[in-house]
C-alpha cells in the first residue's frame, strides 16, 4: 500500500490484505489517494482508491459557534459546577484554562478544583480570588470551540434584618424636622419603603415638600405638626425575604401651666401651706420647684413648716421633649407674736406637805 499524496502511514498501517481493519483512529491527514500494488515474478497491478476522512469540529453544550462567552455567579464558600459538554468527530479533548494561566486536561482531580471526565469544571469552597475569567477549550482534528466562563463571586444571600428590630414611638418638636431611622442590613441589599399614616407608599429617594426618603433607609419629615402624626410603616425586601415594622410619630405639645396665682401667696409661720402647678403637654410634662434658696424639688414633696428665711419667689417649670414652660409664685410667709390662749385661774389652792 502506498499513500500517494502524503507520507507513508507508518506503525499505523499493517500491510495486510485487509488495510480498511488496519488502519485505526483516522486524522485528517490520512484523507487522500491509496494505491494497492500486487506483484509476483510475473509481472504486478495497482489499484487505487480515494480515501475521504470525515470530522466534524467540536460542539460546546450543544452551541454551534467557535466562541461561547457567559457570565456565572457563585456564593462565596460554595461550590461551583461549569459544565463544558464537547461533541464532535473524532471525539474531542478538553482543556481548562485557569486565570493563572495552568492548563488542566480532563479528567484532573485536585484538592479545591476538580474538572471530571465529561468537562465540567468544579470548583470548590469559592472564594472573592475566584472572580475571574475560566476558559475551557474542547479540540480534535475538525477543529476547536473555546467557552470563556466570567465568574463573579457573591457574598452569602441574608435576608432583611433590621439594625433595630423593635417597634418605635418617636416624640417631634412641632415645626423641627424630625428623621425616622429604619437602617437595614441584608445581601443582596434590600430595597427599603415607607407607608405614611394615610396609606401612601414611597420608596427610596423621594422628595416632596413635606418628606424625604433616604437611600439609607431615613424618612425625613420637614416641620412635623399635628397632621404628621400617626402611625409609620417601614418595609424592607431582597429576593430572599421580606420585613417590616412600625414607628409611631407623635408631634409634641409644649407644656402648658393651668394654675396662675393672681398675687404673692401668704403663709403662716409653723402652717401648712400647699402651692398649685397643674400643667398639660404632649408627652405629659414632669414638674419641678425651685425654691427660693436655689433647692430644687423635682418630685412631689409636702412640707409642713415655714420660717420667714423662706420668704421668696418660688418657681414652677414644666419640661417634655417640645419644650418648657414656669410661672413665679411669691410667697409671704407671715409670723405673729406668742399670744397664751389657755390661762391659769386667778387664785390657787395648795395643801401643805406632809415632812
Amino acid at each position: 500500500w502506498q499513500h500517494i499524496s502524503y507520507n507513508p502511514l507508518g506503525r499505523r498501517v499493517m500491510w495486510t490484505r485487509c488495510l480498511w481493519r488496519e488502519l485505526l483512529y483516522f486524522k485528517l491527514l490520512d484523507a487522500g489517494e491509496y494505491m494497492c500494488v500486487a506483484r509476483n515474478p510475473g509481472g504486478d497491478d495497482t489499484k487505487l482508491y480515494k480515501l475521504d476522512v470525515v470530522a466534524k469540529p467540536p460542539i460546546i453544550n450543544g452551541l454551534y459557534v467557535n466562541k461561547t462567552i457567559m457570565k456565572v455567579t457563585a456564593v462565596r464558600h460554595s461550590k461551583k459546577q461549569i459544565d463544558c459538554r464537547a461533541e464532535g468527530t473524532p471525539p474531542p479533548q478538553i482543556m481548562w484554562i485557569m486565570p493563572d494561566n495552568i492548563f488542566l486536561t480532563a479528567p484532573y482531580y485536585g484538592s479545591r478544583i476538580v474538572v471530571h471526565k465529561n468537562g465540567t469544571l468544579e470548583i470548590r469552597n469559592i472564594r472573592p480570588s475566584d472572580t475571574a475569567e475560566f476558559i475551557c477549550v474542547a479540540r480534535n482534528d475538525g477543529g476547536e470551540s473555546m467557552l470563556v466562563v466570567q465568574l463573579e463571586v457573591l457574598e452569602m444571600l441574608r435576608r432583611p434584618i433590621f439594625k433595630n428590630p423593635f417597634n418605635e414611638k418617636i416624640t417631634a418638636k412641632p415645626g423641627k424636622t424630625t428623621t425616622l431611622n429604619c437602617s437595614v442590613d441584608g445581601n443582596p441589599p434590600p430595597d427599603i419603603s415607607w407607608m405614611l399614616p394615610n396609606g401612601t407608599w414611597f420608596s427610596s429617594g423621594i422628595k416632596t415638600s413635606q418628606f424625604l426618603t433616604g437611600s439609607n433607609g431615613t424618612l425625613t419629615i420637614y416641620n412635623p405638626d399635628g397632621g404628621k402624626a400617626g402611625k409609620y410603616r417601614c418595609a424592607a425586601r431582597n429576593k430572599v425575604g421580606y420585613i417590616e415594622k412600625l414607628i409611631i410619630l407623635e408631634v409634641g405639645q409644649k407644656p402648658n401651666i393651668l394654675t396662675h396665682p393672681t398675687g404673692p401667696v401668704k403663709g403662716i409661720s409653723g402652717e401648712s401651706l400647699s402651692l398649685h402647678c397643674l400643667s398639660d403637654g404632649s408627652p405629659k410634662p414632669n414638674t419641678a420647684w425651685t425654691l427660693p434658696g436655689g433647692y430644687v424639688l423635682d418630685r412631689p414633696q409636702i412640707n409642713w413648716k415655714y420660717i420667714l428665711l423662706e420668704n421668696g419667689n418660688y418657681v414652677c417649670k414644666a419640661h417634655n421633649n417640645a419644650g418648657d414652660s414656669s410661672i413665679t409664685v411669691p410667697v409671704v410667709i407671715v409670723a405673729y407674736p406668742p399670744r397664751i390662749t389657755n390661762r391659769p385661774p386667778q387664785t390657787i389652792h395648795t395643801m401643805p406637805a406632809n415632812i
